[in-house]
């Protein structure tokens, strides 16, 4: 992503990394994998994991092995020590991390068709329709619209029990970037691109 301020940072990885990722998993992480029945969840957890330890490994200065991660109540995982905030998600091929000592949270999404009814699930009833504003067609637009609304959704800790209707988003298109104000007033930056026929977007506490 373009313009992402120092504190911030990401790594992606795509599914033809595969099994060689799981060199640098934990021997706890190796043995939840296998309870996985599905080929496509233990894909999409070796990859995130993967590339949250390497992701990390640069930003603490310790081998991938050696970054201790722990998993909370919420079920969000979270770096043990150093003082980041981190984010994992994935879809299809792809799997990114993101890290900040700010609040964080990253989320992708493949374009593809979506139900007609997103939109209206999502957008704050003073949030103008993104087809409007933003130079993409209406099934892009809503994509991109709720890349940044998970994301944050994720950054705040919140899961879509908080619902992404009281989340507003001022976006600058050109620019990738985009700005999200709360319920509470308070303000997330945001960036955002498009990758290999995916939206990928990162939210940072303000």
């Amino acid at each position: 992503m373009n313009n992402l301020p120092v504190d911030v940072t990401i790594r992606y990885l795509h599914s033809e990394d595969g099994d060689r990722m799981r060199a640098f998993l934990s021997v706890e992480e190796l043995q939840r994998v296998e309870t996985f029945a599905d080929p496509k969840r233990r894909r999409e957890f070796v990859l995130g994991r993967a590339a949250a330890r390497l992701l990390l490994s640069e930003r603490l200065a310790v081998a991938p092995s050696e970054v201790v991660l722990k998993v909370a109540k919420s079920g969000v995982v979270e770096v043990a020590a150093g003082g980041l905030y981190l984010s994992i998600s994935h879809s299809g091929d792809w799997a990114v991390a993101a890290a900040s000592p700010r609040r964080i949270g990253v989320d992708i999404e493949r374009i593809a068709p979506r139900s007609p009814e997103l939109e209206q699930y999502m957008l704050h009833p003073d949030e103008p329709s993104l087809t409007d504003v933003l130079p993409l067609d209406k099934e892009r637009a809503n994509i991109l619209c709720w890349t940044l609304k998970e994301a944050t959704l994720k950054a705040m800790h919140r899961g879509l029990a908080y619902s992404p209707k009281k989340l507003r988003l001022d976006v600058d298109f050109g620019a990738g970037r985009a700005t999200v104000r709360d319920a509470d007033e308070r303000f997330w930056e945001a960036w955002f691109e498009e990758r290999d026929g995916y939206y990928a977007a990162v939210s940072v506490a303000s």
